[in-house]
């Protein structure tokens, strides 16, 4: 009587080799992915050619790409991770409704997604694709607003929970960072001049400075339409001055303020056309002190200069590249590249400031209320 044929851990060895096989040629598959998708993005090359103004040679805003999966960012999960999800057939997460955005030093791009209850960390320095979502009692919620101090730390709104979470890429940890809750956190930025974090109360109607032991330091604002008032706030900026720039959009404004919260000046009116207000949410400064406003009814960005005078607006409604669906976020990094949260079209897109002769953009040939043009 012949002997029964030996089994490799229980299983055919034809079906394990099979496996084997296969498990190879992901390795494979997954290094070589990785290496060719590495490109910084500051050597993107666009695959459109669509800017605002059209075809001039003065200041300009380029688009540069859409991110509407990890894998638009040339980064992918670990290799454990994907070996795993090729057996278990395991679902990719997506981009779900994104609010707050971030692009650091170290490239990578940090998504607040409300919809997901989760922050989406593309880092395209290391090629790697992560998630933070916290455990046990310490849970995303509802996440808005991202900060990042000088340490590389990343401070989270949350409006649900009415606090701010810190989590620390080193160690991927992630811990409540203010003692005391607040009644609906929705912006926040860090100021390097004076090293606070300025978050925006919008139940509360102000906005309340912290150290980085989350101690109060500064405190401003209160109900109204006044200089110093707000209805219902929502996002913050700051530029390399240290001067601060809030969105108060049931008054139809912007407001500046100085770091110790004394105002400075507001422009903006009720509209639906360029150069006014209707919906502004995400705000941010460029390299040149320039002021750019999401506005969601709008489906577009409004530049501004310092005094509230409209220099260009660039955006359309649509799905298409520099075409928008309720823009919310809105991060501008040191080399000028312009991150915009197109919220409903679930997707970042990326854009470019580039400066002309000294010029502010729009070069001299767009009238304000006038929208730059999509090139063909």
């Amino acid at each position: 009587m012949g002997r029964a044929p030996i089994r490799w851990l229980a299983g055919d060895p034809r079906r394990m080799m099979a496996g084997v096989r296969a498990l190879s040629l992901l390795t494979v598959a997954v290094s070589l992915a990785a290496c060719a998708a590495r490109v910084p993005l500051h050597e993107t090359q666009p695959a459109l050619d669509v800017q605002w103004p059209q075809q001039t040679a003065g200041p300009k805003i380029v688009w540069v790409k859409t991110i509407a999966r990890f894998q638009d960012a040339g980064v992918g999960k670990g290799f454990w991770e994907r070996a795993m999800e090729f057996f278990t057939g395991a679902e990719e997460l997506r981009i779900v409704r994104p609010y707050g955005v971030l692009f650091d030093a170290a490239e990578r791009l940090y998504i607040a997604d409300p919809g997901a209850g989760a922050v989406h960390c593309l880092d395209m320095g290391k090629g790697r694709y992560s998630i933070i979502r916290g455990a046990g009692d310490t849970v995303l919620r509802t996440p808005i607003g991202l900060a990042e101090d000088d340490h590389g730390l990343l401070y989270i709104t949350d409006s649900t929970a009415g606090t701010v979470f810190l989590y620390d890429p080193s160690d991927g940890s992630l811990r409540p960072f203010l003692p005391k809750r607040l009644g609906r956190p929705t912006g926040i930025v860090f100021n390097r001049l004076n090293g606070l974090l300025y978050i925006v109360d919008t139940t509360g109607q102000r906005v309340v400075g912290v150290d980085r032991d989350g101690r109060e330091r500064r405190r401003f604002g209160s109900p109204g339409n006044g200089a110093a008032e707000f209805n219902r706030p929502t996002d913050i900026a700051v530029d390399n001055r240290g001067q601060l720039y809030v969105t108060d959009p049931l008054n139809y404004q912007i407001k500046m303020f100085t770091q110790e919260g004394v105002a400075i000046s507001q422009f903006g009116t009720a509209g639906e056309v360029a150069g006014t207000l209707d919906k502004p949410k995400g705000i941010a400064v460029d390299s040149e002190g320039h002021i750019y406003v999401c506005d969601a009814l709008l489906d577009g960005i409004q530049i501004f200069d310092g005094q509230g005078r409209l220099l260009l607006s660039f955006g359309a409604t649509g799905r298409g590249a520099g075409e928008f669906w309720m823009p919310s976020g809105i991060y501008i990094d040191q080399r000028d590249y312009i991150f915009v949260a197109d919220t409903y079209n679930r997707r970042i897109q990326v854009f470019r400031y580039v400066p002309g002769s000294g010029k502010e953009p729009g070069g001299g040939t767009e009238k304000p209320g006038v929208s730059g043009n999509r090139a063909p």
